[in-house]
Formats: C-alpha cells, structure tokens, sequence
C-alpha cells in the first residue's frame, strides 16, 4: 500500500510539472520539411533530392549510400564512362523511369525513386515536373569531371 501511494505521489508531480513546463513555454513542434522544394534551380533539387544517397558533390557518398543495397552511382563520372560524351537522354531516362532498370538493378526500382512522376504528383503540374527533371540533367552535366 505504501509503495502504491509513492508512485502516485509521483505521478502528481509529474503532470503537474509536464503541466507547468508546457503552459510556459507553448513550445511549437517543429514542421517537416516540405516533400516539394520551390526552386526549380538544378543544384537545390540535386541537394534536395539526390544528395542523400549520391552525396552533395554527385560522388555517390552520401549520408544514406552505406545503408542502401547497391551503392549509388558516382554521377560525376558519367561522361568518362561513356566516351566522353555526357548521357543526357539516359539520365533523363532514369529520373523519369523510361529508361527501365538498370544494369544493377539501383535505377528504376524501388532502390532509387522516379522522379519524374514524383514531381507530378507532389505539385500537380506537369510543366513544373518537366523543368525539375530537366534542371536536374543539366546539373549532373555540369559536375562530369575531365
């Protein structure tokens, strides 16, 4: 009996100060980043989108490359690979899905979204979505390295 006084006892105090604290402070939680960036800037949308997994600089480091099951392209090397020539319309491809998956299986599964629908529906506007993915295609153009 007596320990089931304590613990009542206990319990007063806490919601008292839970109470007290909460009705001084009227503290907000804070709000969720927005799913949708304003900026059509290829570099905001990169950082937005893309930079947790492929890494700020497009090097495929990222803070979430180590949990991911096949590792992200290092997208500044995309033209080296292919010839010299930077692969516009593949990259396109793969941020709006008609390009398939993958030889990895990394793009156009459910490893890497597509953006491209992505964008359609978190705006529902379908020239803004086209002007993302192709601001994005031209910001990967300009981080290919020599």
């Amino acid at each position: 009996m007596r320990n089931w006084r304590w613990m009542c006892d206990v319990s007063v105090v806490a919601v008292v100060a839970v109470l007290c604290g909460a009705a001084g402070t009227r503290a907000q939680a804070p709000r969720p980043a927005p799913l949708l960036t304003e900026s059509l800037v290829g570099r905001d949308l990169f950082v937005a989108y893309c930079a947790a997994c492929h890494g700020r600089e497009g090097r495929g480091d990222g803070p979430v490359s180590p949990a991911l099951r096949v590792q992200p392209a290092d997208l500044t090397s995309l033209a080296r690979r292919n010839g010299g020539a930077y692969p516009a319309a593949r990259v396109q491809g793969r941020l709006t899905g008609a390009a398939g998956p993958d030889e990895s299986g990394a793009h156009g599964s459910t490893a890497m979204p597509i953006w491209g629908p992505i964008f359609r529906q978190l705006g529902d506007d379908a020239v803004n979505a086209r002007v993302r993915v192709e601001n994005l295609v031209s910001y990967i153009r300009s981080i290919q390295l020599p």
